[in-house]
């Protein structure tokens, strides 16, 4: 045996080289090395001499994998002992338990049988074989390299100390960079931090085509009808055609509150019933902003800014108003509800909070934009809000700095978490996704006109896409990982988006109709319509996220909601 570590074999003198080679060493492994050098009288000795393992470490010369072999009686060190870092135990499970499933109740008198069954079932197509590759990459994590045409692996062993958890021996060493192996050469890493929701994530490889994985897309986002019409078109004469406006909003209770130049009007979907609910008196007042109340069982209070700077508060039910709001020194183009919170922005560039079950109403004041906030959304569960401003600015806020501010008045005004600069126009258009946690989209303005994606846990932009067209509103679907777009200059269309792997956004479908800028959408209560208010005093409402789920979320009661003293008008 060669001796492969001189550091660590010391070779006795050459007076001592025939007693140590002797059988003085009788029973011990002939892979056991003495810690000292025994004396002439060692058959005499009553001391046995301690023996101490030797680290003795086999290397295989095409591979440089070292295999440390344990010491023990029966032949010892000549036993091969095989390692299992460089084993993919997933596959490896995967196969044992299919040949199980194959051979249970086999025998060889229907081995036949078998044959003649596969003979006459189909011949797998192309890209049957092709899935089938791929969904064994991802299920054993695996690289689709290693997988042939049949999706069976070609090697289960590495003798790589690395542990890749593929045979890279089988793999032509020429063709691998540096040294590495090629499947952390080739894969691609996932920048996407919202795939937590999904089992496996389809590895994507450079050297592979995408072509099969869009048309799996493709044929997973066609696989329902989307009507090309609206299913419903009503008037909706004198609505403003302001794009920093907020002009519709749709309640819990299926129904959709309209604001009309100095009215509000109601519109019951389930019987199709027009209610007036309010008008502004002045002459140069007019309604700016509507939304309604997000509260369980408080669903009938209704939010109408104005262009006098102030908010005020109605009962649908009982067509009164409530209170009315003040704080602001320019009109109110956008209101967001919290639970009990009411945030409105204006065009004197603050957002303020309001806790309308109290006297005094104002909680904090948020100041980061310099010109109009035209667009506020709150996340679902309360602790995050988004606005967008005139000046090209997308802020996200935490909740817990207004509690603070509350704590402490003499503070003036809080600053956003993040500020965002990367829209080259106005952000109106603002939405949170309802299925990935603190994914946020937004779209940008006529010199803009891109709709991109945050993360608004750091901030970072996962996509941009650029629509052609100035981006008025987007609207997640409730059921479906879907986006929904409405745009103006110069299209006027309404865009449905897939949303996919990688934060990505694949066009499904445009659907057009109205003559001018589309400057609202809202969404009905089962998430299956939506409604779109544009300049060319129309209402169009479209069936474009589907059915509605069998089982609808159920939500935690808030209780009742009671508004402070009302400040007299």
């Amino acid at each position: 045996m060669v001796d492969r570590n001189p550091s660590i074999f010391k070779t006795p003198p050459r007076s001592l080289q025939k007693r140590h080679s002797s059988s003085a060493l009788s029973g011990a492994s002939p892979f056991l090395t003495p810690s000292r050098i025994p004396s002439r009288n060692f058959r005499s000795s009553h001391k046995k001499p301690r023996m101490t393992p030797s680290p003795i470490v086999l290397r295989y010369p095409s591979s440089g994998c070292q295999t440390p072999l344990k010491s023990g009686g029966g032949g010892g060190g000549d036993r091969f002992i095989p390692t299992r870092r460089g084993m993919n135990m997933e596959l490896v499970r995967r196969n044992l338990l299919s040949e199980e499933k194959r051979t249970k109740g086999r025998n060889e008198d229907d081995e036949d049988a078998v044959e003649e069954k596969a003979k006459q079932s189909p011949a797998e197509t192309p890209i049957q074989k092709e899935y089938k590759r791929r969904m064994m990459s991802s299920l054993c994590n695996i690289p689709l390299d290693v997988l042939d045409e049949d999706a069976m692996p070609r090697g289960l062993l590495s003798f790589n100390h690395s542990g890749s958890g593929v045979m890279n021996a089988i793999m032509d060493e020429n063709n691998v960079p540096n040294g590495r192996s090629p499947w952390r050469t080739n894969r691609i890493r996932i920048e996407d931090p919202y795939q937590h929701d999904s089992l496996r994530v389809l590895q994507q490889f450079e050297s592979l085509d995408d072509s099969f994985a869009t048309a799996v897309r493709h044929s997973d986002i066609i696989t329902r009808k989307i009507p090309s019409q609206p299913c419903r078109i009503l008037d909706a004469p004198d609505l403003v055609d302001d794009y920093y406006l907020n002009l519709i909003s749709w309640s819990d209770d299926n129904i959709l509150a309209v604001a009309l130049a100095h009215c509000v009007y109601l519109w019951n979907a389930g019987t199709g019933e027009i209610q007036h609910l309010a008008t502004i008196e002045g002459e140069e007042d007019y309604v700016t902003s509507v939304a309604w109340c997000t509260v369980t069982g408080q669903s009938k209070y209704l939010a109408i800014g104005t262009n006098s700077n102030v908010v005020q508060l109605w009962d649908t039910h009982a067509s009164k108003l409530v209170r009315t709001l003040r704080g602001h020194t320019g009109r109110v183009a956008s209101i967001a509800w919290n639970q009990h919170w009411l945030s409105s922005g204006g065009r004197d560039s603050l957002i303020i909070q309001n806790d309308v079950r109290s006297a005094n109403p104002i909680v904090a004041r948020y100041r980061a934009h310099e010109q109009e906030v035209c667009g506020l959304k709150w996340n679902e569960d309360g602790t995050a809000l988004a606005s967008g401003g005139n000046e090209n600015y997308l802020c996200i806020w935490d909740a817990k700095m207004s509690s603070r501010q509350r704590d402490s008045p003499f503070t003036s005004y809080v600053a956003p978490r993040l500020l965002l600069k990367q829209h080259k126009a106005a952000v109106k258009a603002l939405d949170w996704c309802p299925f990935n946690r603190g994914l946020l989209a937004s779209g940008g303005g006529t010199a803009d006109r891109t709709i991109k994606l945050w993360n608004s846990n750091s901030g970072a932009m996962l996509k941009s896409i650029d629509t052609g067209s100035q981006v008025c509103s987007v609207l997640w679907s409730k059921h479906q990982r879907e986006l929904c777009s409405s745009h103006g200059f110069s299209e006027n269309q309404l865009i449905l988006w897939k949303y996919g792997n990688r934060s990505s956004l694949t066009k499904v479908k445009e659907l057009t109709g109205h003559t001018a800028r589309i400057l609202s959408l809202a969404c009905s209560p089962d998430g299956s319509t939506v409604v779109s208010a544009a300049g060319d005093e129309s209402l169009r409402f479209w069936n474009v996220f589907g059915s509605a789920p069998q089982t609808s979320r159920s939500v935690l009661p808030m209780g009742d909601l009671t508004f402070g003293m009302p400040t007299i008008r």
